[in-house]
């Protein structure tokens, strides 16, 4: 392997004690913004420690409420705080997801810029992306690479297909997360 990713995103375990709904410690991981990026960030540093900084990212998903994760009044502090404690650290990058694609609140208008100013690194942004709206986000400097997953799936010959311009296969999302290889290895490439 390359590096390290930490999916501290989509209602998983770091994301439980970024909340500050879900999170009702009242120890050092609790509490204040600080306490509830503790854990998050001592799992940073250790993986730092054993691979490097320069191979260890984290993604996040701000204002996510996959798997029943609920609104968080201190999410924009409990962001901003996290990046800027990442930038100190210099890890690799900020992959941020934005779950909008799954029916589930956007990302707040604007948070994105003010994720950017905090962290200097790369920072990488998925969710829904097409090619022309990752164009956007590369262009108006809020992301340097955009992650495409779905679609991935649905089209192998994908960077060719954005390339071209060419119409995307459609996923057939009945087949994630289980099963066997339909929808995953049988989607056929571009045929003009």
């Amino acid at each position: 392997m390359d590096g390290v990713e930490i999916h501290g995103a989509n209602g998983y375990l770091f994301d439980e004690f970024l909340n500050s709904r879900v999170n009702d410690r009242d120890d050092i991981y609790g509490g204040s913004v600080e306490n509830r990026c503790r854990l998050l960030l001592e799992t940073v540093d250790a993986v730092a420690d054993a691979v490097g900084a320069e191979r260890t990212g984290v993604r996040i998903s701000p204002n996510g409420r996959f798997n029943a994760m609920p609104e968080d009044p201190e999410m924009e502090a409990t962001f901003l705080h996290l990046a800027a404690k990442l930038n100190r650290r210099g890890i690799a990058y900020l992959h941020i997801n934005d779950q909008a694609t799954f029916g589930l609140p956007a990302i707040p208008e604007g948070l994105i810029p003010k994720l950017r100013a905090a962290f200097s690194g790369p920072i990488i942004l998925c969710g829904g992306y097409d090619a022309a709206r990752a164009k956007t986000a590369i262009d108006e400097d809020l992301a340097d690479l955009i992650a495409f997953g779905v679609s991935y799936l649905a089209n192998p010959d994908l960077p060719m297909r954005l390339e071209e311009g060419w119409p995307l296969n459609e996923a057939d999302r009945d087949t994630f997360y289980g099963g066997n290889e339909v929808g995953f290895t049988d989607y056929p490439v571009y045929q003009a």
